[in-house]
C-alpha cells in the first residue's frame, strides 16, 4: 500500500472510531508500527488528526464545522432566556471573562445595554467585542493571538498564555455537550484548552447551556461535573435527562 493510500485509510479509521491505537492501525493496515507512527506524525503536522501517546484522535467534531453565524441564530430565544439569568450575577467593578459561544453573545448584548460602573470584560470573541463597543463606559479587553475563522475567536496557545497572567472575578462560557459520565464537553482541542485556561483564572465559573446540550456530549472533557463550575444555567429541563447528578455538585438554574 502506497503512503498516501495508507494515510487516507488511517484518516477514514480515525474519523470513524474517534480514537485509535498504533497497534490497531498496524494490524488493520498490515504495516509496521514504525511506519504507522510516521504516517500519524505527518497527518498531525498537516492538522488532519491529533497525535496522542500510543495512537491518534480525530482532530475535529462535525458540530464544530457549523459556522458561528449559523450557531448564533440557533435556539436564540432559549439563549436569550439563559443570558437574562446570567446577567444578574454581574456587578459593578467586576472583571469578567466571556468566551466565544453564541449564548455568551446574548449575554454581551444585555451587558452592552446596561449601566455598569467600572466593569471590565475580557474576551476571546470578536463578535462579543463588536457588541460591547456600543457602550463606551465598558472596559473591553480582547485577548491576542491567531483568529479561528470558523468561530471568529482568538484561541490557542498564545491566547492561553495571556489569559494565565490574569485573575478575574467571574467567567461565562458556553459548552458543546453535558453528560453525567462525561461532564462538560467540547469538540476541538483548541476550544478545550482555551476554555480550561478561562476556568483556571476565574474565582466564580458559570456555564451557559441550552437544553439541546444535555445528553449530547462531545468527545473532549473540559471539566468534570463535580469540578469547579459554580453555576450551570439552562433554559428548560428535558424529560429523559437525570439532573439529580448535576444538582448534587453545582447550582443549577433553569430560566423561567
Amino acid at each position: 500500500m502506497f503512503s498516501e493510500e495508507r494515510k487516507e485509510k488511517i484518516l477514514e479509521i480515525v474519523n470513524r472510531k474517534k480514537t485509535v491505537k498504533v497497534s490497531e492501525l498496524s494490524t488493520i493496515l498490515k504495516a509496521s508500527e514504525v511506519t504507522v507512527r510516521r504516517d500519524l506524525d505527518e497527518l498531525h503536522n498537516e492538522q488532519k488528526l491529533y497525535r496522542t501517546h500510543g495512537g491518534a484522535m480525530v482532530m475535529r467534531h462535525e458540530q464544530n464545522e457549523i459556522p458561528w453565524q449559523e450557531l448564533r441564530v440557533r435556539q436564540q430565544e432559549e439563549k436569550a432566556k439563559i443570558a437574562k439569568v446570567a446577567y444578574k450575577y454581574i456587578c459593578d467593578n467586576d472583571v469578567i471573562v466571556m468566551d466565544d459561544s453564541s449564548t455568551v453573545q446574548e449575554l454581551a448584548k444585555l451587558v452592552a445595554a446596561g449601566d455598569f460602573k467600572n466593569l471590565t470584560i475580557v474576551t476571546v470573541s470578536i463578535p462579543v467585542v463588536n457588541i460591547l463597543l456600543a457602550n463606551k463606559n465598558l472596559n473591553v479587553v480582547i485577548i491576542g493571538g491567531p483568529i479561528y475563522s470558523n468561530t471568529n475567536a482568538v484561541l490557542g496557545g498564545m491566547a492561553e498564555r495571556m489569559l494565565r497572567d490574569m485573575r478575574v472575578d467571574k467567567c461565562f462560557i458556553g459548552i458543546n455537550g453535558i453528560e453525567p459520565d462525561g461532564g462538560y464537553t467540547t469538540s476541538t482541542f483548541v476550544e478545550l484548552t482555551t476554555k480550561q485556561a478561562i476556568l483556571d483564572i476565574s474565582r466564580q465559573r458559570f456555564i451557559l447551556a441550552d437544553h439541546t446540550k444535555f445528553g449530547n456530549p462531545s468527545f473532549l472533557r473540559v471539566e468534570e461535573l463535580a469540578g469547579r463550575v459554580d453555576c450551570l444555567i439552562t433554559d428548560s429541563r428535558l424529560e429523559d435527562f437525570d439532573y439529580s447528578v448535576i444538582e448534587k455538585v453545582t447550582n443549577l438554574e433553569v430560566a423561567e
